[in-house]
């Protein structure tokens, strides 16, 4: 036991004079003493008082471990982690849903202003009677009409003429016949496009029902009509020189939200 005890302080000793924070570990387990301080006073009476006086300085400024203040500091840590990560998410929700919701009226308006994906031009354009003269000598463009509705609308929905001959420059008027077919008031939106979509761009329309909320009371009919031309430029155009025939096309659908 005496050899053990002298073996022991002997590594302790050692431990002190090499590297205090394994010391630390030596005197945890030396003999007699209940704590690190006290284990450190008996050292430091034989036993290189200098590094001795040091670790007793260390051991003293060593905070006490308590596990509730240790688990509460890294649940707070883990929350103010949570709580980050769910606004990066809520912002990215918020933002998604605002460029969805202007998506749509900024593609329209792509759509009016360019004629891009075969949707005719709306967009007021300033001209002056000349630039409106039909071209007399140009071929005669034949504009077909196209009428649909969606399988959730009770409506009928068709073309009063099937076809226009024009020139550029000339104004046209057609008309579209709608129908309830329910015995409720319905409320319908139409959208539209120009086949094919390379001669949207040239086809204006000045008055048009499109984009814009019918209601149609129990077995209502009405005409809506449709005022357009077609650019003058459309003849300045070399890949309109193949382009006979040009179809204005409607789709119905039952607006949201209504009955």
């Amino acid at each position: 036991m005496v050899v053990g005890i002298g073996l022991l302080r002997g590594a302790c000793s050692r431990a002190i004079a090499t590297n205090i924070s394994a010391a630390r570990l030596c005197i945890y387990r030396y003999p007699g003493t209940s704590s690190p301080t006290s284990a450190i006073t008996r050292l430091s009476a034989t036993y290189r008082p200098v590094h001795t006086s040091i670790l007793l300085k260390q051991t003293q400024k060593r905070p006490h471990f308590n596990p509730q203040e240790e688990y509460r500091r890294h649940y707070e840590h883990a929350r103010r982690k949570n709580l980050t990560g769910i606004l990066y998410v809520s912002s990215f929700v918020i933002i998604f849903l605002g460029i969805s919701y202007a998506a749509v009226p900024l593609y329209r308006l792509l759509c009016k202003r360019t004629g891009f994906m075969g949707t005719p031009k709306t967009e007021p354009v300033v001209r002056d009677i000349e630039s409106l003269r039909p071209l007399e000598n140009h071929r005669k463009l034949r504009i077909t009409f196209s009428g649909q509705v969606s399988t959730q609308l009770n409506w009928s929905f068709k073309p009063e003429q099937r076809q226009v001959t024009v020139v550029p420059g000339e104004t046209a008027l057609a008309f579209f016949k709608a129908y309830n077919k329910s015995d409720k008031p319905i409320v319908g939106v139409a959208t539209y496009n120009v086949i094919p979509e390379q001669a949207a761009p040239y086809f204006n329309k000045i008055q048009c029902f499109c984009f814009d909320e019918q209601q149609l009371d129990p077995r209502e009919e009405i005409d809506m009509p449709v005022f357009f031309f077609i650019d003058p430029e459309f003849a300045e155009d070399p890949l309109m020189d193949d382009i006979d025939t040009i179809t204005l096309s409607y789709t119905f659908f039952k607006s949201a939200g209504r009955q």
